[in-house]
């Protein structure tokens, strides 16, 4: 009898080890295609983000013409905000996600970020009055 366990213990023992290999090489590459994923997303949610900014401020202004970040923002929140219900798109309507200093008091402030990401799209033109900083964007299109 003993034996006859040892002989199913042996055959087994491959078995049981085996798959648990395999799940943690499966489990690796789909973290990989997963982080990939998710990284795709988000340069698609960027460029949705980044094409109703396009949009709103070609509707909005002239050309040769700034928009305050702060209007951009409202127009945005008014026009976007039932429509962009994921999270990392809500995230640029809001300064939750940035604890630095200049976030404070500019829910705009991940908008901005994103913004200038895209150099060839936009300028941000900044001014400041002692402690206040105002931020401007425009087109590119629309200052050419």
């Amino acid at each position: 009898m003993h034996a006859d366990i040892e002989e199913v213990h042996d055959n087994l023992l491959p078995c049981c080890t085996y798959p648990v290999l395999v799940d943690k090489k499966a489990e690796a590459r789909s973290r990989v295609d997963r982080d990939a994923d998710n990284h795709q997303l988000l340069q698609l949610e960027e460029k949705d983000v980044v094409s109703s900014v396009a949009t709103v401020l070609s509707d909005l202004c002239g050309p040769g013409e700034w928009m305050p970040m702060e209007k951009l923002h409202a127009e945005l929140v008014e026009q976007y905000s039932s429509v962009w219900h994921h999270s990392r798109v809500r995230k640029y309507l809001t300064s939750e996600e940035w604890s630095s200093p200049e976030s404070k008091g500019k829910p705009w402030f991940g908008l901005l970020m994103l913004l200038r990401k895209y150099p060839e799209h936009f300028v941000i033109n900044t001014r400041s009055k002692g402690r206040i900083t105002l931020e401007f964007v425009s087109l590119v299109s629309l200052l050419s």
